[in-house]
Parts: C-alpha cells; sequence; structure tokens
C-alpha cells in the first residue's frame, strides 16, 4: 500500500469536562489529566483500532496512532491523529462533508472515585449495587447533589469509533483550520515533505518498521480486542445475573423477618383453612363409599368388602360398572339374571288350583 493513499484527521478523542453518559458509574463523571497523559502514552506502544458504533465485530475502519494532552488553563483534552485507507473513500467523503464529526473512545479507568467520599467503586470493597447504583455505602450518588466519579488510571483502551452523538462533551473530528499539529502539517508540505510519511513514521514503534509490518502487527491485536471484549461482556453479563439473585434474596428476607404478630395470623388463617379441607374429604370420602356400596349391591356383590382409600374405590367402581355394562341386554335387564329367573325361580301355581 502506497503511504499517500492515507487519509489523516485529527480528533479530540476525550477530555476533563462532565461526561454526558446515563450510566450509574459516568453520570457526570469526568476524567482525571493523568489518565488522559497514560491514553496518549499507550499509543506510542500500540495503536488502537477505528471502528463504527463501537461494533468490533467488522475488520478496523482506521487505526488510532498517535495522542497528545493539550491544556486551555481550565480543561484538559486529548487529541488523536487517525487515519484511514482509500477502501473507506465512502467514510472519508462522510468526514470531509461533516456528516460524521463525532468520535467516542471505549476505555476502562483503574478507579472510579467518588468525589465527596474517595469510595472506589472498581475496588474489592465495592458490591453489585454500589456499581449499578452509583451509589456509595454512606449513600451519596453519582450524578446527584454535586457528587461525581472520578476515572483515574488507564487499565485497557479498547478501541475508538466513529459515532452520530458521543458520551464526551464535545469529543469530535477537528477541521484541518483548527487542528493542533495543523502548523506542523503544513511546515512539512511547504518544505516538499509528504505529511503523510511522517504521520507513518510516528506510528511505528522504530525507525525501520514498515507499512506491512504495521498491518501484521494490527490483525493480532484484532484477536486481541475481540478477546478482552467477549471477557467483558461475559462479566457484564455475570454481574448481571448476580443483581438478579441479590434482589431476589432480599424478596426471601423480607418474607423471613415478618413480625411475630404476621406470622401468627397467617398460621391461625391457614389452620382454619386445613380444618375446613379436612372436614370436607371426610364428607367426599363417605359419600363416595356410599355410591361404591350401592352400585356393587346392584351388580350382585353383596359380600365385597369396601376399600377405604378413593383410588381403590375407583378402581372397584370401574371394573363393577364396566362388567355391568357388559352383561346389559335389550330392555335393560340383565342377561345372567335373567337367565336365573328361568333355572332357579320356582313355578308359582297356586292362583290356578282350584279346591276340590
Amino acid at each position: 500500500m502506497a503511504v499517500d493513499n492515507l487519509a489523516v484527521f485529527e480528533a479530540i478523542a476525550l477530555n476533563t469536562l462532565p461526561l454526558r453518559k446515563k450510566h450509574p458509574l459516568y453520570n457526570k463523571s469526568v476524567v482525571d489529566r493523568g489518565m488522559l497523559m497514560e491514553m496518549a502514552a499507550s499509543l506510542s506502544q500500540e495503536s488502537v483500532p477505528l471502528q463504527v458504533m463501537h461494533d468490533s465485530e467488522p475488520l478496523p475502519k482506521g487505526r488510532v496512532f498517535h495522542g497528545q494532552v493539550i491544556d486551555d488553563g481550565v480543561n484538559s483534552e486529548l487529541r488523536v491523529l487517525f487515519f484511514m485507507d482509500a477502501t473507506e473513500a465512502d467514510t472519508i467523503a462522510k468526514i470531509d462533508a461533516g456528516t460524521v464529526d463525532q468520535v467516542s473512545v471505549s476505555v476502562l479507568s483503574k478507579k472510579i472515585i467518588n468525589s465527596v467520599s474517595g469510595f472506589d467503586y472498581l475496588s474489592a470493597e465495592s458490591t453489585f449495587d454500589n456499581v449499578w447504583t452509583g451509589t456509595d455505602p454512606d449513600g451519596n450518588t453519582l450524578g446527584e447533589n454535586g457528587c461525581y466519579g472520578k476515572l483515574i488510571g488507564l487499565d485497557v483502551w479498547f478501541e475508538t469509533s466513529l459515532v452520530g452523538k458521543g458520551g464526551a462533551q464535545n469529543a469530535r473530528i477537528v477541521p484541518r483550520d483548527q487542528a493542533h499539529f495543523g502548523s506542523s502539517y503544513q511546515k512539512l508540505a511547504a518544505s516538499g515533505l509528504d505529511p503523510n510519511i511522517f504521520i507513518l513514521a510516528a506510528s511505528t514503534r522504530n525507525d525501520h518498521m514498515d507499512l506491512t509490518t504495521l498491518v501484521a502487527s494490527l490483525t493480532d491485536t484484532k484477536v486481541e480486542l475481540a478477546q478482552k471484549v467477549a471477557a467483558f461482556t461475559a462479566l457484564e453479563t455475570s454481574v448481571a445475573g448476580k443483581d438478579m439473585e441479590i434482589a431476589a434474596l432480599k424478596a426471601q428476607l423480607a418474607d423471613a423477618v415478618k413480625p411475630d404478630a404476621t406470622v401468627a395470623a397467617e398460621l391461625a388463617t391457614a389452620k382454619t383453612d386445613l380444618e375446613a379441607k379436612t372436614v370436607e374429604c371426610t364428607a367426599a370420602l363417605t359419600a363416595l363409599k356410599g355410591i361404591v356400596t350401592k352400585v356393587t349391591t346392584a351388580a350382585g356383590k353383596l359380600n365385597i368388602t369396601i376399600p377405604e382409600t378413593v383410588p381403590e374405590m375407583e378402581a372397584l367402581l370401574t371394573e363393577t360398572t364396566s362388567n355391568m355394562a357388559a352383561l346389559l341386554v335389550a330392555g335393560g335387564k340383565a342377561k345372567d339374571a335373567a337367565e336365573a329367573d328361568k333355572a332357579t325361580a320356582p313355578a308359582n301355581l297356586g292362583a290356578f288350583r282350584v279346591r276340590k
């Protein structure tokens, strides 16, 4: 790849103005100037991928390769340089036209300190409630009543993205006439040197690294980034699951500590309901036993012992009614009963005898 095909842009990646994210830990939080310095220094060791809308699945659109912290007497900001190659002509055109003009960084600090109490939300003492509510053990909530978080120390800089609206105020791509590095560009161009060649050299780890070596190293960086993002996502999922478990345990605890009077009343009600159900069940069992007795008697089973349990009575009832149904003939009389009448019933001829 020819280095003169690279498009280079300058951007304000992050600053010490209050963040405008609504996340409990970042609501109105500020980044410490020292963390900005660490971010700038890290670019001299390894470039950062340039993504779109924090989507780490596609390959990067470019690389962030140089940074410097500048101050205006009140606030500090991290200015960075990033490059894109000619294959990203559509995105480059959107940046040139001003359609895309904001950036956002994905970073993790080493500490998030409560400005009132000094409590560190990333320390071992921090609980899930502290993290997901932004409230310290003393009840101070980040983003409320002048309380805010202070992000101190760089842990991981995952990537920088082109976005529609960033979480940091004034995090944007800087026009060339307002660029901090702009004067250097102009001087280099006036001297006959290609500014892009200078930028590429500034992004290397030594004076002899060429673009081919840089591209090869970016592939390894992409793999490492994907692994770190996956680990971070798994951690967020785990935290969310633990938060749900804590909520469930709190609900159980609330039930367990009910007043004695409430528990006693619930037990009394339960006892009354149980006694009523017992009476109903006893009556139902007696009625069922009477029905079984009638049916077995009607079927001619006179000396049978009626069982005591519902399943056994149900089985006997089913067996008896099935047998009765099988024996029924036209006219509604049991076949064996009719035959029994013919075989065993004595003829009553007394009515036809004439007294002599």
